[in-house]
């Protein structure tokens, strides 16, 4: 069905910029002092989080919960809650956060959405730990944040 084909990495602060939020899919989160800003990412890129999402909130909303977290806000991320155990809160952090996704297009609608939407909703877990084992695959490690 899918593969993993990400956008460019972006600043946290410029998500908004990205295309397809409103759709499920699946994120990468990087953690570093290198500008990664429009780089097309590869594994080996300081890949601190991966993350999905199949809601009918989509990327936006779970980006929304991610920055909520790393900000100290009650709406919580338990990816984000690990990082900020580690780090602290964002806004002490001296290192860069770059964010990256792969949207799936579907319709999440429940009253709207097809069989064929609803398979390619159920595939994000699967992208996600394709994404995982991908990384193991190239340095040895799974993210340091998605080990609980």
């Amino acid at each position: 069905m899918n593969k993993l084909k990400f956008s460019r990495w972006f600043l946290w602060e410029d998500m908004e910029k990205i295309h397809y939020l409103n759709f499920p899919g699946v994120y990468m989160i990087a953690i570093t002092y290198k500008s990664l800003k429009g780089k097309k990412p590869h594994y080996k890129d300081d890949i601190r989080y991966i993350g999905m999402t199949n809601s009918r909130g989509g990327l936006k909303s779970r980006l929304k919960q991610f920055n909520a977290s790393i900000h100290g806000k009650k709406l919580r991320h338990c990816g984000a809650d690990r990082i900020c155990i580690k780090l602290g809160k964002y806004k002490k952090w001296n290192k860069k956060l770059f964010v990256c996704v792969h949207p799936i297009r579907c319709e999440t609608n429940k009253e709207k959405r097809t069989p064929k939407d609803l398979r390619k909703m159920g595939q994000c877990t699967k992208l996600e730990y394709d994404a995982i084992a991908q990384i193991k695959q190239e340095t040895g490690k799974e993210p340091i944040f998605n080990i609980k």
